[in-house]
């Protein structure tokens, strides 16, 4: 009965299309052994997609309202589930593997659950997440390497992102605290994951980041430039909570860029240009790229993997290197929301129907 309510989880959380898939040797099952007990686990796989209160759940599952309002701020802590408090109220939901789980679980993960972690992203998960569109997450470009006069869309502008947000916390890398614990730490910064949200005070609780202010989040955002991360958010028009600032040493989906699929990794709606006659060919721009997009011989040359995060153009001493805005051809459709990139990738999986299900 035990092993039987962690396939069922597992089942529920690869139905989210995200995906979480089956292996034969079971790390699936290990990693939700290791984040979830069997009461835990029961109560996750009955959740929904969609918030709900202590009280719709209650009336929807036939569970006790007592025994919930007890359980979901606990899970809620130990980022099992997705939740909103909004004073007198809260609201619940089931949360993705990733993003979601996975990243909810920094005050939890060891060395064990790291090399679980890493031993499903470098088998089925990682296949099955990084080669199908839409990607999750989308690069941001440095604004002040955006031309004055061209027109930039909100979330195309991790400015505008957080001067719409009303309060700020940031999080350890889960990505850089995984690679650090097996033994392979980041020389870049690592506090640098913002989240944000429309409501004042939202983080003051320190549940999942430590709060701070618009302003120090604008500088983590200048640092982590200054460091050659690469600024990345949800891969959506609107509803972003989160700007993730990434490297190519610790980064999911820039390793997997790299290693598995240039689709893993939605490229910002710009790309480096190079002015051959005043380039130096001095090489900076080679250390400053994430993703082997550039060769250096006689100039810079700047191939068809560029993202468009702009990191290079910002230290070219020759100032060489200009951002340009990509033919609109070439600009891939960006999803309305969260429930229209879940669509598509549901369409890509092949489920939509039991994707349904969980609305």
């Amino acid at each position: 009965m035990a092993e039987n309510i962690y396939h069922t989880l597992r089942d529920v959380l690869d139905t989210i299309p995200n995906g979480f898939p089956a292996t034969e040797s079971g790390v699936e099952i290990k990693i939700l052994k290791k984040i979830f007990t069997e009461e835990e686990a029961a109560l996750t796989a009955q959740l929904k997609l969609k918030w709900e209160t202590p009280d719709q759940i209650a009336e929807r599952t036939g569970l006790d309202i007592d025994y919930l309002k007890k359980m979901l701020p606990i899970m809620d802590q130990k980022g099992q589930l997705m939740s909103i408090n909004l004073g007198a109220m809260s609201v619940y939901r089931l949360m993705p593997f990733v993003f979601g789980i996975y990243e909810f679980q920094l005050k939890r993960i060891d060395r064990e659950l790291a090399e679980l972690f890493e031993e499903y992203a470098m088998t089925a998960f990682g296949k099955d997440f990084f080669d199908r569109s839409p990607a999750l997450m989308k690069v941001v470009p440095i604004e002040s390497e955006i031309d004055a006069s061209s027109s930039i869309e909100p979330y195309e502008s991790v400015t505008k992102l957080i001067e719409r947000a009303k309060s700020f916390m940031v999080n350890e890398c889960i990505c850089k605290t995984e690679r650090a614990l097996m033994g392979h730490p980041c020389s870049k910064p690592t506090e640098v994951c913002l989240g944000f949200a429309p409501i004042e005070n939202y983080f003051d609780d320190g549940t999942h980041g430590r709060p701070i202010s618009k302003e120090e989040a604008l500088d983590i955002l200048k640092k982590s430039e200054e460091a050659g991360l690469v600024h990345m958010t949800s891969n959506t028009k609107k509803g972003h909570f989160y700007i993730c600032n990434c490297c190519s040493c610790c980064c999911g989906p820039l390793i997997a860029t790299n290693l598995i699929s240039t689709k893993a990794t939605a490229k910002s709606n710009y790309l480096a240009a190079v002015d051959a006659e005043s380039c130096t060919a001095c090489g900076l721009c080679i250390d400053r790229c994430q993703v082997n997009a550039i060769t250096v011989d006689d100039v810079a040359v700047i191939n068809d993997r560029c993202i468009g995060c702009g990191l290079c153009a910002t230290t070219c001493p020759a100032a060489s290197i200009t951002m340009k805005r990509r033919d609109e051809s070439d600009i891939p459709p960006v999803p309305r929301n969260e429930l229209d990139w879940m669509a598509q990738r549901a369409a890509a999986r092949g489920q939509n129907d039991d994707y349904k299900k969980l609305l």
